[in-house]
Order: structure tokens, then C-alpha cells, then sequence
């Protein structure tokens, strides 16, 4: 496919948005060991920014800063690895694994080296409250820190702190206190570097996080917008919502944006967001993988998923985060499932040459990637980043593509089938007048309803081969229709030239309706006489016998309308008028004349200085109780 084409080109750019979201040193950041990180080998200006990873000391239930007095005088110093949770951290007196309520303080001793640039400081946060202190000051925070629920308050935001050209030994310590998330401690990376490099940091991480925001809401209002006008089809409605929930993710994960211009709204409101993010974008990307490719999800699984997903949700919306964090991990073991069996259908899809398959499963991997590195990094399993909304960049970028080329060839499709009805409707008005359905306020024929019905005054015209029963014995059925046809031909352009329809043949006979000006009907009828004369002279030419023909003229009251029934109707004219002009076409043979008219359409002549007319006085007409006077052209 064509299109895989653009698949290294999104992979490019996403490899160039990595690494903006960071400058990597050029050599591997050294680790901290028993409590102490050795910098005297790492030059800021040339290696870059560090982190602060590695083993730490941490004394639980201690603030050893800001409380001294509380706590244990002695309180057992344990090494720990950051970034980490303390539920990990064995033997804790008084820990319960499963709430991790409680506080502590993490210290490391750094020996820098020789630096001849001021530093900086970057936190990004922990679990839930922090306070970092340099040489016992307090340099920044997040919320307050206490020894229990009521005098600690949790805040997730990312500090940037300059800390001067420090040129001797600094120790760092960090107070946790946490009485809200299942997990506590020290959750996340702390950097140090050169002001330069960290600000260039910070500007690099909202660049590329407010790229990716941007990108995602505009695709996610343009197939908004998608839905609004073809409804049927709910791709755009699901595919816009996974991306604005994904663009809410953005918002409140890392450089947390949302927080920063309202960091005084509760926590508690903040941190839903981030988990009903997460597990609202699996049922709508369910969802329009389903609408996307029809019946190739299951049913039951479909069901099973979604529900375990709006129940996790629901649970986060009820309970406070002292419960609902207690979702994270069974959610992550049901969203492996569910990328397992999207993968398990996609792969279906691509063997079995599904258009676009290949495409979603490639978008399928980077977001996977980025899923797995997610989930692990949340666990303190390993210390990456949330990447989540680049590898759902690159994927979303190809779903949009495939959504657009799948719009395109359902554009393309409806030009096919507007093409073709047109065609229908020409070819239809051949059988149904347009005149007809112009007359019933239709604009094709798919309107027509059975009984729409419409009343009008017009003209009608009869016409007739005489004796053509015995004109046809002399033919084969062949020639009869080549006759018919011929003969139709010629006078069927003449009737729309003066403003009539035919509503339908009578198998040697015309009945056709002029629904202006009764002139016109006579114009034609006298024009069909003319071309009748030129047709028997042809006829004469080539041994054939010429043909005559009668023609009556009436103008009266009359309702058009469909009758049939359901599955099968038909247009017709209903009206006394129509009987009369049949009964004036027939009377031509007893006056032996061509074209008689109706007093009827006599009086409402125009300019009947035009032709000359003669009174042929009242005639009874068959099925009529009253007679009727007829007029007979004389040309």
C-alpha cells in the first residue's frame, strides 16, 4: 500500500520529539551508591544533565529535617534505590504494603566536582507531598509534608530550582509524607545541571508536550467534525474522543500544565483526571476499532472489556484515591489482555488483506510501546518518562490517515452513486416523465409516494392511427415495432417543443398533456399533421402505404397522481376531461377529419385568428349524458 509510505516519516518525527523532550549527556549519568553520588568525573558544561538515581538512605517515620523532634531519635537508616516506592522496602516497622500511609526522609550525599556555572535543580514528583532540602534549607516543595492526614496535603507539580556553583560536598534530603495513594515515596527522577540545560530542558518538554496537544485536538475536533456531518458512521465520534482523552492525559501528566495555572484546585480533582484519562481511552479505542473494521471483534469480549472498564472508571469517580489507586494494576493486566486480542484481530485483518490493516498494526506497536513503558514507568519498574502520548501520536497520526483515506473513498463512492443516479433518473424518465414529478413537487423518482396525487387544468391531446389493426396483419411483430417506434420518433420531439408530455402510449395511440396554454397543443397537433405528410411521402417513396391519423383536443380539470399498490404503482391521469378528449379523438373518423377540438379548449384559445376553425355543432359523445360542441381545424 501506497500509503505505508508516510509510516517512516512519523517515525522520524517522533524519534525528533524524543529527543527534544530531553538532552541526554553524552556518557551514562553515574549512580549513587550506599547514600553517596560521586561527581567529580562529570562535567556539567560538557556531560550534561544528571539524575539523582541510584541508592539512597531513607529513615521511615522520620522527618529528619523540619521534625527532628519527631520520630525515633535513632530510626533505622535503610538503603533504598531511586526513583522507587517504599512499599518495596521490606521490614518497615508499621508499613502495611497495600496503603503505604506514612512519611520519611530520603538523604544522599553528593560530591560534586569542579563547576564554574550556577546549577539547577529539577523535581518532578513523588508520592504525594514533598519537601527537598539542600545543606538542611528548604529549597522547593510539593504541598505540605506532615506526619499524618490532616497536616500533610499532596500536590503533583514540576520544580525548577537554581542551587548557586556549590564546589564542596551538598546533601540533599527529601521529606515524603503520604496518607492518599496506594504508593509512597519517591516516585520520580530528580535532575541537576546547568541552569542553561535545565531551562532548555523545561522549554523542550512543554514544546513537544504542547506539539502533541496541539496535534491531537485538532484531530480530534476535525473528526468531531467528521461525524457531525455523516453520522452513520461512528468512527469520527469514537476516534475524536479517544484523542481528547488523550489530549486530557497531556494535560495533567508530565510538565502537568492544567496544574501549573490551577494549582489551588483540589488534588484529588487532578488526580482523577489522569486515571479517568487512561481508562475512558479504552472503550472509545475499542470502540473504533470495532465501528472501523465490523464484526471482527467479539461480541462477549467487547462487552467484558468495556464493562470493566466503565466500572474502574466508576470507581474512581466515587471513591477517594485511597481506593481507587487500588485500580491501576488490575486495569494494566486487563488493558494487556485487550492489546493482546486487538493485536490477535489485527493480524486476522492483515492476512486477510483488510483495507488499512497494515497501517493500524504499525500504529498499533508504537502505541503498545509507549502502553508498556507507561505502565512500567507508573510501577517505578524502570525510570524512562511518560511516553504514552507520542507513541499515541504516531498511532493516531495513522489512524487519522486511514479515517481520511476511508472518508475520501466514501466520497468518492457517493460521486459514483450520485453519477449513477442520475443515470437512473434519466433512464427512469423515459418511463415517468420529469415534467410528471415536476407536477407532484418531486425532484427524482426515488420521491414518488403511492397516492401523491396533484390537480390541475391542462390540454389533452389524443392521437391515433386509423385502422392500424389492419395495417399491422400485413407486418411482422418485428416490423410493427420498427413502425411504432419510427412513427413515435417522429412525433414525440414535437409535443415537448410546444411544452407537453406524453403521459403514456397507447399502443398505436399518444395521449400527451400540455399544462400551459391550450395553443400549444394545437401548435403541435398541427405540427404532427405537417410531419405526418412528410413521413407518408417517404412511405410513398419506398412502396409503402400512407398512414392517417386522428387527433382530439380537450382542456379541462384533472388529478395526476401514482395508484398501484406497494410493490408495484404507476403514474396516471384521472379525470371525466380525459374521457371527453379520447371521445373527441375517436369522433375524427365519423367526421372524417384530422384534428377536432373541444369548445372547451375553443374559448380558451389565445390567438385563434391563427387557424381557421369550423362549427361542427353539438355532439353526443358515448358515455356522455350531455353533448358537447367540437371544432373541427381546418389549418
Amino acid at each position: 500500500m501506497k500509503s505505508l509510505k508516510v509510516i517512516p516519516l512519523l517515525l522520524l518525527l517522533v524519534l525528533t520529539l524524543f529527543s527534544c523532550r530531553s538532552k541526554n549527556s553524552s556518557k551514562i549519568s553515574p549512580l549513587a551508591e550506599n547514600g553517596v553520588l560521586d561527581l567529580r568525573d562529570w562535567n556539567f558544561a560538557e556531560d550534561g544533565i544528571v539524575k539523582l538515581d541510584g541508592e539512597w538512605k531513607f529513615q521511615w517515620m522520620k522527618l529528619a529535617v523540619s521534625r527532628p523532634d519527631l520520630g525515633p531519635k535513632d530510626a533505622q537508616i535503610h538503603i533504598v534505590h531511586v526513583p522507587g516506592n517504599w512499599n518495596q522496602i521490606s521490614h518497615l516497622e508499621g508499613m502495611n504494603p497495600l496503603m503505604a500511609f506514612g512519611y520519611g526522609t530520603y538523604t544522599l550525599k553528593i560530591i560534586p566536582g569542579q563547576n564554574q556555572r550556577r546549577l539547577m535543580m529539577h523535581f518532578q514528583g513523588a508520592g504525594t507531598a514533598a519537601s527537598i532540602y539542600v545543606d538542611g534549607k528548604k529549597i522547593m516543595g510539593n504541598g505540605v509534608v506532615g506526619p499524618d492526614e490532616n497536616s500533610s496535603r499532596p500536590q503533583y507539580l514540576p520544580l525548577y530550582v537554581a542551587i548557586g556553583q556549590p564546589n564542596k560536598e551538598i546533601l540533599v534530603q527529601v521529606e515524603i509524607s503520604n496518607f492518599n495513594h496506594y504508593k509512597g515515596g519517591l516516585w520520580e527522577s530528580l535532575r541537576m545541571g546547568t541552569e542553561a540545560d535545565l531551562l532548555n530542558f523545561r522549554d523542550n518538554s512543554s514544546f513537544s508536550e504542547m506539539f502533541l496537544f496541539g496535534s491531537i485536538i485538532i484531530m480530534a475536533l476535525y473528526h468531531f467534525g467528521l461525524y457531525s456531518l455523516r453520522r452513520r458512521d461512528m468512527t469520527g465520534l469514537f476516534f475524536g474522543a479517544f484523542c481528547a482523552s488523550i489530549c486530557l492525559r497531556i494535560f495533567v501528566t508530565g510538565e502537568r500544565f492544567l496544574i501549573q495555572k490551577f494549582p489551588y484546585l483540589p488534588w484529588e480533582f487532578f488526580n482523577k483526571l489522569e486515571y479517568i484519562s487512561f481508562y475512558l481511552a479504552v472503550p472509545f479505542f475499542v470502540y473504533y476499532l470495532d465501528a472501523l473494521y465490523p464484526h471482527s471483534f467479539s461480541a462477549k469480549l467487547k462487552k467484558f472489556f468495556i464493562g470493566f472498564n466503565l466500572i474502574v472508571s466508576a470507581i474512581v469517580v466515587a471513591t477517594p484515591a485511597s481506593i481507587y489507586t487500588h485500580t491501576l494494576i488490575p486495569f494494566q493486566v486487563c488493558l494487556i489482555f485487550v492489546i493482546l486480542w486487538i493485536f490477535f484481530v489485527l493480524v486476522r485483518l492483515v492476512r486477510n488483506g483488510a483495507e488499512g490493516s497494515l497501517m493500524a498494526i504499525a500504529g498499533m506497536i508504537a502505541l503498545t510501546a509507549a502502553a508498556i513503558n507507561d505502565s512500567l514507568y507508573s510501577q517505578a519498574v524502570i525510570n524512562t518518562g511518560y511516553y504514552l502520548p507520542l507513541g499515541l501520536f504516531v498511532f493516531i497520526f495513522v489512524q487519522s490517515y486511514l479515517l481520511s483515506f476511508r472518508f475520501s473513498q466514501a466520497f468518492l463512492y457517493i460521486e459514483r452513486l450520485s453519477d449513477n443516479l442520475l443515470e437512473v433518473n434519466k433512464a427512469y424518465s423515459r418511463f415517468v416523465p420529469l415534467a410528471f414529478l415536476k407536477f407532484l413537487n418531486k425532484s427524482d423518482i426515488t420521491e414518488i409516494g403511492l397516492g401523491d396525487q396533484v390537480q390541475r387544468e391542462m390540454t389533452i391531446l389524443f392521437s391515433d392511427i386509423r385502422s392500424f389493426t389492419q395495417l399491422s396483419e400485413k407486418m411482422t411483430p418485428k416490423d410493427n415495432f420498427d413502425f411504432l417506434n419510427s412513427y413515435m420518433r417522429k412525433m414525440g420531439p414535437i409535443i415537448r417543443k410546444h411544452g407537453g408530455f406524453i403521459d403514456k402510449y397507447l399502443g398505436d395511440g399518444i395521449m400527451a398533456l400540455f399544462p400551459s396554454l391550450p395553443d400549444q397543443a394545437l401548435d403541435a397537433a398541427m405540427e404532427m399533421l405537417r410531419e405526418l405528410e412528410s413521413l407518408n411521402q417517404s412511405r410513398v417513396d419506398r412502396h409503402y402505404e400512407p398512414i392517417q391519423i386522428g387527433i382530439g383536443l380537450h382542456t379541462g380539470t384533472l388529478m395526476l397522481g401514482t395508484i398501484g399498490e406497494e410493490e408495484r404503482m404507476d403514474g396516471t391521469v384521472i379525470s371525466d376531461a380525459v374521457n371527453l378528449a379520447s371521445r373527441i379523438e375517436g369522433l375524427t373518423k365519423e367526421f372524417h377529419a384530422n384534428l377536432l377540438l373541444s369548445e372547451s379548449t375553443y374559448r380558451k384559445l389565445k390567438n385563434r385568428r391563427k387557424y381557421s376553425f369550423k362549427k361542427l355543432g353539438k355532439v353526443k359523445v358515448k358515455g356522455k349524458s350531455k353533448s358537447s360542441e367540437v371544432y373541427e381545424v381546418l389549418g
